[in-house]
């Protein structure tokens, strides 16, 4: 835990406008989920609005920072809970006075809401995880976000700037043309991107074309056979749902015919 303030919503309270303020304490947090014990929903974060904890009805169910979650925050908590402690005061401050300390980066997996994973978030605040792309003269540092297209279950591959020190949506690698490819392939956004992408996609070990090519409107698409090792490397979750959603709507058909059929 690295921040002096935190904020804590719920949904007993009427809108974001009723969040309070408070010292980055282990006895302050335990005391707003205490008090918010009974909302569907209590959420504590950064004064910037990056989410460090939830609970539902009282109970955590994410908290990424698991150092100070076991050593500092539950050997409160959880003997307030079972009533071997009487609930800690909440001692809120001024919004403004918090509002005025500068937030450092959190020392947490903030985006495990979203879902990164632990490994990805590291990796993304080494640099590990981040490829230069300079398709214009304007550097970008982006991260590579695995996913699949809803309608063919196919590959999908997308593109954040990490610039800002957040990820900002920087634009799609790949393009859905309408219809199923094989498993790791996809068609390059070229029309957007410009041919030169190709070379990217290579020198950062992404994949390969595979020399076949679609044309849709005025614009020859070319399909590259993606990594999967890298692929996963550098989005875990995102890859392996990717691979469970294709997997589930490309079942052999001999697998498909056999669902539902009952012995006699």
């Amino acid at each position: 835990m690295n921040q002096k303030y935190l904020q804590g919503l719920s949904t007993n309270m009427d809108g974001s406008e009723d969040a309070v303020f408070f010292e980055a304490t282990p006895e302050n947090i335990a005391a707003f989920l205490i008090q918010h014990q009974t909302a569907q929903m209590a959420a504590i974060g950064t004064t910037d609005n990056r989410s460090f904890l939830t609970a539902h009805m009282g109970l955590i169910d994410i908290c990424p920072d698991q150092v100070f979650l076991s050593g500092k925050l539950l050997p409160i908590y959880a003997k307030v809970q079972m009533g071997e402690l009487p609930a800690p005061p909440l001692k809120t401050v001024p919004k403004e006075l918090a509002l005025a300390e500068k937030c450092p980066t959190p020392d947490w997996n903030y985006l495990r809401w979203d879902g990164y994973s632990d490994k990805k978030y590291q990796r993304i605040q080494s640099g590990e995880a981040l490829l230069d792309f300079d398709p214009s003269g304007k550097k970008a540092a982006l991260e590579v976000q695995v996913c699949s297209y809803y309608s063919t279950g196919g590959l999908a591959v997308l593109l954040a700037d990490w610039s800002s020190g957040d990820p900002e949506p920087w634009g799609d690698l790949t393009v859905n043309l309408g219809y199923s490819v094989e498993k790791d392939c996809a068609f390059v956004d070229v029309n957007h991107l410009g041919e030169s992408v190709l070379a990217w996609i290579e020198k950062n070990a992404l994949g390969k074309p595979t020399g076949r090519t679609e044309r849709s409107g005025f614009v020859t698409y070319p399909e590259c056979r993606f990594n999967a090792e890298r692929l996963q490397a550098l989005d875990d979750n995102g890859y392996f749902g990717y691979c469970k959603q294709y997997d589930s709507m490309h079942k052999p058909q001999k697998d498909q015919e056999a669902v539902g059929v009952e012995d006699t």
